[in-house]
C-alpha cells in the first residue's frame, strides 16, 4: 500500500506532533508499506519520511521545483520526483497513493486533504482518507464544518468520505480494513 501523508514543513508547537509523525512513519515502515509525501527534509515531513525509512519502509518524495531550489529536498529516499509546480505535485501524489492521511499542518496540508475529499465527492476516486486528529488539532475544522453544514452548504451525506482518527496506532488497521462504500456523489449517482 502506498500511503500519501500530507503534513507540515514545520514541527509545530509541541512534541506531541513530532511524536505522532515519527510513530506514523514507524507504523508505515513496519507494515511494509510505502510513504508518498512532499519530498522535503524539514518539519513533520522530514520526520515521517525518516521514520518510515528507519523501520524498513520505502519512501517516495514529490517536490515542486520552487521548493527544491530552496535546498530542502530530502536525500536518501527510494525515489525523489521533482514536479514542475504545486499543481503537478498534487496530481502525482494523488495518482501514486492508495490512501491519504493528514497529520497536523498548515495551508498546504489543508488544501491537499480538502482537494482529495472534493475529488472523492465527485467520484474521481474511492481511496480512504484519514484526518489524524492529534491532541484535537482538527477540532476547530470540525466546528467550522458543523457551522457550514447548518447553513446548508455541506450535507451530512458526505461524512463517509473521510475518517477522523485520534490515535496513530489506529490508522494502519483502518486503512487495511477499508472497504469502499456507496457514496452519494455530487452531480451524479451513487457509486456502488
Amino acid at each position: 500500500m502506498r500511503i500519501a501523508v500530507f503534513c507540515a514543513s514545520a514541527e509545530g508547537t509541541g512534541p506531541v506532533y513530532i511524536e505522532a509523525a515519527r510513530k506514523l512513519g514507524r507504523n508505515i515502515g513496519e507494515a511494509g508499506y510505502e510513504l508518498v509525501y512532499g519530498g522535503t527534509n524539514v518539519g513533520l515531513m522530514g520526520i515521517v519520511a525518516n521514520a518510515t525509512m528507519d523501520y524498513g519502509g520505502r519512501v517516495t518524495g514529490i517536490i515542486p521545483e520552487c521548493i527544491s531550489r530552496r535546498g530542502v529536498a530530502a536525500q536518501g529516499l527510494d525515489c525523489l520526483i521533482e514536479a514542475v509546480d504545486m499543481k503537478e505535485r498534487k496530481a502525482l501524489l494523488r495518482e501514486q497513493a492508495d490512501a491519504f492521511v493528514a497529520l497536523p499542518g498548515g495551508w498546504g496540508t489543508l488544501e491537499e486533504i480538502i482537494e482529495v475529499i472534493t475529488l472523492k465527492q465527485l467520484g474521481e476516486h474511492s481511496k480512504p482518507i484519514v484526518f489524524l486528529n492529534i491532541a484535537g488539532f482538527y477540532d476547530g475544522l470540525w466546528r467550522f464544518i458543523g457551522d457550514i453544514r447548518k447553513q446548508g452548504f455541506i450535507s451530512s451525506a458526505y461524512d463517509c468520505l473521510y475518517e477522523v482518527i485520534g490515535e496513530v496506532d489506529k490508522v494502519i488497521p483502518y486503512l487495511q480494513q477499508y472497504k469502499e462504500i456507496s457514496v452519494v456523489q455530487k452531480y451524479g449517482k451513487s457509486k456502488e
